[in-house]
């Protein structure tokens, strides 16, 4: 199953992409890497011939 590799460095799903056709296989590395620093969450729901939804989830900050 290729959705347990979307969020590693350099991985692309589609192997016809090069650098050359667009993308270097970092943006849901580096989305990962961001929504986990803001100590949020991430999820994927994949359906074949239907498409891919990714839904991030940042919690608030509350002020005193």
């Amino acid at each position: 199953m290729e959705l347990k590799h979307i969020f590693d460095h350099f991985y692309r799903i589609d192997k016809s992409r090069t650098r050359k056709s667009g993308g270097v296989g970092l943006g849901l590395a580096i989305v990962k890497q961001i929504t986990e620093l803001h100590e949020g969450r991430i999820f994927v729901n994949s359906k074949l011939n239907c498409g891919t939804e990714i839904q991030i989830i940042i919690p608030s900050k509350k002020t005193h």
